[in-house]
C-alpha cells in the first residue's frame, strides 16, 4: 500500500457518514476553516493537479482517479501529505481519534526531514514545540503544527 493509498483510506474513514451539520464544524488545526473548507481545499487541489496533466473525469471518486494518475505520474508527495494531514484534521474535528499507523508516520517524518526549513517558508506549517514524552504521533504531527496531545494532556 502506498502512502497516498493510506492517506486516501484515512480521508475516507474521517469523512464516512459525514452529516451536513458537521460541515460547519471548526477544524482547530486549520484556524478559521470548517470541515467544508478542508474538503473543498483537498478536492480543488487534486482537481488542479489532474487538470494540469490533462485528466478530466466524471468519476465521483476523486481519490481513485488520482491514484490511477499516480501510476503514470508518481510525484504527488504534496497531495499525499495533504490528504494524510487533512484526514487527521477532519477526524479530530469530528471527535475521532485519527490515529496514524507507523508507515504513515514514517512518510510524514521523512517528508519533513527532506523538506527541512522549506516546510515553514510559506507559512503553511508552523512547528509546535512539544515535550519528549508525548509519543511518536504527537511528535511527528507537531512538525506540521498539529497538536495530537490528548485534551487533558
Amino acid at each position: 500500500m502506498t502512502a497516498y493509498s493510506r492517506g486516501a483510506a484515512l480521508f475516507r474513514a474521517a469523512t464516512a457518514q459525514l452529516g451536513a451539520a458537521e460541515l460547519l464544524l471548526p477544524v482547530p488545526s486549520c484556524p478559521g476553516w470548517t470541515i467544508s473548507d478542508v474538503l473543498t481545499h483537498v478536492a480543488d487541489n487534486h482537481e488542479a493537479v489532474l487538470a494540469a496533466h490533462g485528466i478530466v473525469s466524471d468519476d465521483a471518486d476523486l481519490f481513485a482517479v488520482y491514484e490511477e494518475h499516480l501510476t503514470r505520474q508518481p510525484r504527488a508527495l504534496l497531495e499525499t501529505l495533504e490528504v494524510i494531514l487533512h484526514a487527521w484534521d477532519i477526524a479530530r474535528a469530528r471527535g475521532m481519534s485519527g490515529e496514524l499507523d507507523d508507515a504513515t508516520l514514517d512518510f510524514l517524518l521523512a517528508f519533513a526531514v527532506d523538506a527541512g526549513e522549506q516546510l515553514y517558508v510559506d507559512g503553511a506549517f508552523e512547528m509546535m514545540l512539544v515535550s519528549t514524552d508525548v509519543g511518536r504521533e504527537a511528535s511527528v504531527l507537531a512538525l506540521y503544527g498539529r497538536d495530537a496531545r490528548p485534551a487533558d494532556g
